[in-house]
């Protein structure tokens, strides 16, 4: 009987076994959240530019492009609520930041969750969403922070680049098209190439349908702009220029979106940028870019970046010079 038991226990104990090693490896995990937090401390003493957003100005905005030092802190879908607070936390130690660049894209007025990735982008940076507990979170992140399945897959997915790759690659996870022998650099890491797969008719609509649905079913925006009005009274009382922005997306795909949604976007920040006396920089629909300088329908690849932050660090320049020359609109 006693040997039964031993036996039952012993077999008990091993998913016990595995949980703890998973919370092992995904406490030790090094993440794009964390890389870029990090980095940024670690810049504090230099960072003259802090480039915000999601992940249109993550993969779109390269930092290298800029006379002053800039450092890319977007994320994939980080929403105006963390960009304002990840901000907040960075500021006591940021000596020499002069701008701050705020993605204001199709949806950005329309969603303050960054859904599963609230808890992943706490684990980088310990910013908290709202008043969400994360005690369990802290408990056991693999199975209530990225939850059993998402752990097993990056758990899986590192020793298949490891093996495949060796160990001179990226420490943390990347979507697909990133090169994993690529370099992060001021917090900018982005897509090589096009994935012509996605260059089609069907993902036009696919896409737009995904932005579209998230801003009719959101009763968030007046929050949200409450909340982006805020940020900029705070930057503004520091002496740091907010300077709103909004990325290329391919022109094929912006046809498929809701040109009512557009026009009171445009409405809306502009009455932000009148009360405020901020600039705005609207590329969305810019001709400048062609299909080689996008990766997918909405996000630039390395070449289009460059062109991108080119441009961004020409408005700025002219801005510097002119005042209120809004660069290129």
């Amino acid at each position: 009987m006693k040997k039964f038991i031993l036996q039952v226990l012993i077999f008990l104990s091993i998913p016990l076994i595995i949980i703890l090693l998973l919370d092992i490896f995904i406490r030790n995990k090094n993440t794009l959240y964390e890389e870029k937090y990090k980095g940024a401390i670690t810049y504090k003493d230099s960072i003259e530019i802090i480039i915000l957003g999601n992940s249109h100005a993550n993969y779109g905005v390269n930092p290298n492009a800029f006379n002053l030092f800039a450092f890319n802190l977007a994320t994939p879908n980080q929403s105006i609520y963390f960009d304002k607070r990840i901000t907040n936390s960075l500021i006591p130690y940021l000596t020499k930041t002069k701008y701050v660049f705020i993605s204001v894209d199709y949806h950005s007025l329309y969603f303050q969750s960054q859904g599963d990735r609230d808890i992943w982008s706490y684990y980088g940076n310990h910013i908290k969403y709202k008043e969400s507990d994360y005690l369990l979170a802290n408990i056991s992140p693999s199975l209530f922070g990225y939850s059993l399945k998402v752990s097993v897959s990056l758990f899986l997915k590192t020793i298949k680049n490891n093996v495949k790759y060796g160990n001179d690659i990226i420490d943390f996870d990347v979507e697909d098209g990133v090169n994993l022998n690529d370099t992060i650099s001021k917090g900018f890491i982005s897509f090589e190439g096009s994935d012509e797969s996605t260059f089609t008719i069907d993902s036009y609509k696919s896409r737009s349908n995904a932005f579209s649905n998230t801003i009719r079913t959101s009763d968030e925006k007046d929050e949200i702009v409450a909340d982006l009005d805020s940020f900029i009274e705070i930057l503004l009382a520091k002496n740091i220029t907010p300077i709103l922005f909004t990325s290329p997306t391919y022109s094929e795909f912006n046809k498929y979106l809701d040109q009512s949604i557009i026009n009171e976007n445009d409405q809306e920040i502009k009455n932000i940028c009148q009360k405020y006396k901020i600039q705005y920089w609207n590329f969305m629909n810019s001709d400048w870019f062609l299909k080689k300088d996008y990766y997918n329908t909405d996000h630039l690849n390395k070449m289009g970046a460059l062109k991108f932050s080119k441009m961004l660090n020409d408005s700025l320049n002219n801005l510097k010079v002119n005042g209120g020359n809004k660069g290129y609109l």
